[in-house]
């Protein structure tokens, strides 16, 4: 299968890195035969003229808190609802054991090579604890700032990828499949995949997108990225191709809380899917300069990304809006446990902010809205007939 994104480290994974990208990307680079799936960030190499359309940040402490400033995430805390008890799966490159998740860190599988356990868990790419934190981290590195929506949820890690993050469609297949299984060990009520490759298969068809249906008809809701092959239309990945995914595009803040000069990332992918010629994405997020967990000693923290002190790395890339939603998915299940995954989807598209002069294709139902998806959530299980 041939890939269609750009890599962390050669032209091809989905995570963009946020420092001024036309220096060459240092590691190893991804070889083509090697991998068919790869973590959904921007790279190193991005053209220099998609670089000159993000925006720059005189410091790294510059940066505001995107997901409690942009998003409505404070007044869904404010109702008491922070995603404790809900199991959320990372499927990605692994979960370092940060400061931020404390005994959070549940489980932790390795399909890449074999170090099972939470005694054992790691992450050689950093890619996958960055996406980690971006659901639930607690911010007690930062005195508070750079939560996740779900800062008490419960994050199980299940790596796929490998220390540049490129992997296998089968080993992501068997993450998928292991979630599933394991769903009521660790009540996993959501995964978050920032991966991805090219697919010029219908999804029925796709062994992921297949996958993806599994897990939503167990009732976990499959969140993930949209791709960064944007700013052209049919670049939608798989898995992001599957009508069973909830398929997050990365929304540019620009660095200010005021909505008023938001757009989508130029590097968002865009609908509709190729094949099946369904629109996508289904929601956008944050995506741009989110700050989330550094791994030491990872590949991502060798490389020429901005860090924020020794617990902090800014990232960009569908990579980081998928996780935020996963969060924020956390919070609706946390909040009406008794909604299935179907629904959830549904609530989370209803209550989007629409995004003005923005294609469905781009953006598709819009900004993701944490306190009006919760308001929604708790309102129906207000409206539940006693028994």
């Amino acid at each position: 299968m041939t890939v269609n994104s750009i890599a962390q480290f050669a032209p091809r994974a989905h995570t963009a890195a946020t420092r001024p990208q036309q220096e060459a990307a240092p590691g190893p680079a991804l070889p083509q035969e090697k991998y068919d799936v790869v973590a959904q960030s921007v790279s190193l190499v991005t053209p220099m003229e998609l670089t000159d359309m993000a925006f720059k940040l005189p410091s790294p402490a510059s940066r505001i808190d995107a997901v409690k400033e942009v998003l409505t995430v404070q007044d869904a805390w404010d109702m008491g609802i922070t995603g404790k008890g809900v199991g959320v799966a990372v499927i990605d490159t692994g979960v370092y054991p940060h400061p931020d998740l404390g005994d959070r860190l549940v489980a932790f599988k390795d399909y890449v090579n074999g170090r099972d356990g939470v005694d054992n868990a790691y992450d050689d790419n950093g890619h996958g604890s960055h996406c980690a934190g971006l659901v639930g981290g607690d911010g007690s590195k930062a005195d508070g700032r750079f939560k996740g929506p779900a800062f008490e949820a419960s994050i199980i890690g299940v790596k796929v990828l490998d220390g540049v993050g490129g992997g296998q469609m089968s080993n992501v297949v068997k993450g998928i499949q292991w979630a599933i299984k394991h769903k009521d060990d660790y009540n996993i009520r959501v995964m978050s995949l920032s991966l991805g490759a090219g697919s010029n298969l219908k999804e029925d068809d796709d062994i992921v997108a297949q996958a993806i249906q599994a897990a939503l008809d167990a009732d976990i809701v499959p969140v993930v990225a949209a791709g960064n092959s944007g700013p052209a239309k049919f670049t939608i990945g798989t898995p992001g191709i599957s009508s069973a995914a909830l398929t997050v595009g990365a929304y540019d803040d620009k660095n200010t809380a005021d909505h008023g000069d938001d757009t989508m990332a130029f590097f968002s992918s865009r609908g509709p899917t190729t094949r099946d010629k369904n629109v996508k994405p289904d929601i956008a997020a944050p995506g741009v300069q989110m700050v989330s967990f550094r791994s030491p000693g990872s590949s991502i923290d060798h490389a020429d990304v901005t860090k924020l002190g020794a617990y902090y790395v800014l990232l960009s890339g569908t990579s980081m809006a998928t996780p935020v939603t996963a969060g924020v998915v956390a919070l609706v299940r946390q909040a009406n446990p008794e909604l299935s995954a179907r629904q959830v989807m549904d609530i989370l598209k209803e209550t989007a902010d629409p995004m003005a002069d923005t294609k469905a294709i781009l953006a598709g139902h819009g900004l993701v809205d944490p306190a009006a998806a919760v308001r929604k959530a708790l309102s129906l299980k207000e409206q539940k007939p006693a028994a």
